[in-house]
């Protein structure tokens, strides 16, 4: 299996399959089956389908990202 724990507190883009646009975010954490990310983009999608019950009360959230749903995430390998 790849290590993922080198993205922890890395920018990264990524795209998942529910949502068409690219979204920039922060790894916060990583987990074996997925990303713990913060992504501001991301929130205003979601609420714009009608998750704003969900999210829209939340202070700073921060949203669990499962790996199988990422079509592709971009970091830098610095």
């Amino acid at each position: 299996m790849i290590d993922k724990e080198h993205l922890r507190d890395k920018e990264v883009a990524f795209r998942i399959h529910s949502v068409k646009k690219i979204v920039h975010g922060t790894v916060r954490n990583v987990e074996h089956d997925g990303f713990w990310i913060v992504a501001p983009e991301l929130l205003v999608e979601l609420r714009g389908e009608g998750w704003t019950a969900m999210v829209g009360q939340a202070q700073n959230p921060v949203l669990f990202v499962p790996t199988a749903s990422l079509e592709f995430l971009i970091a830098s390998d610095q």
